[in-house]
């Protein structure tokens, strides 16, 4: 698993101030599957869910969408914004009630929702997606870079730490 990959899940505050994970199965999945141990001690961060990156990280993004929209002749930034984020996401397939089509729709429809970890990941396949099909080299934002290398960073340390 690469740095970038760390997972992040969302929590929901209850009533009493407890916390629940918004989808359980798949948070508890993955922690019974890293730390082997009952009882293991970890470490968690707790922030708002919206407050996680800063304006400057998603002006960042759509800038890399506009820059690499000229060598889409015909896509829209939206349309372009849509592709990526099925992409990286995936798709949800619904069957049109009337027809029966298969409609596909991104898992992860809008950039405002995402966490950090999944916006780094955003940003990364951006990057590798115009320059293999369009031959379009983007720079990374320089925020975006000191994010991914301080992920980085803090897995090495997870990952000394465990061994």
């Amino acid at each position: 698993m690469a740095a970038s990959d760390i997972p992040e899940f969302s929590m929901r505050l209850t009533a009493d101030g407890t916390v629940a994970f918004v989808h359980a199965a798949q948070a508890h999945a993955y922690l019974r599957g890293l730390f082997k141990k009952a009882g293991a001690e970890i470490a968690a961060q707790f922030f708002e869910y919206r407050q996680q990156r800063s304006a400057r990280q998603n002006r960042a993004a759509h800038v890399l969408f506009q820059s690499w929209l000229p060598a889409k002749p015909g896509w829209t930034l939206g349309a372009l914004k849509l592709y990526v984020l099925g992409d990286v996401f995936g798709y949800l397939e619904v069957v049109h009630p009337v027809s029966g089509e298969v409609l596909l729709f991104p898992a992860e429809p809008h950039t405002a929702t995402l966490s950090v970890g999944q916006f780094c990941l955003l940003i990364e396949r951006i990057l590798e997606l115009a320059a293999e099909q369009d031959g379009v080299v983007l720079v990374a934002p320089d925020e975006w870079q000191r994010a991914k290398a301080a992920a980085e960073k803090q897995a090495a340390r997870a990952a000394r730490k465990a061994a």
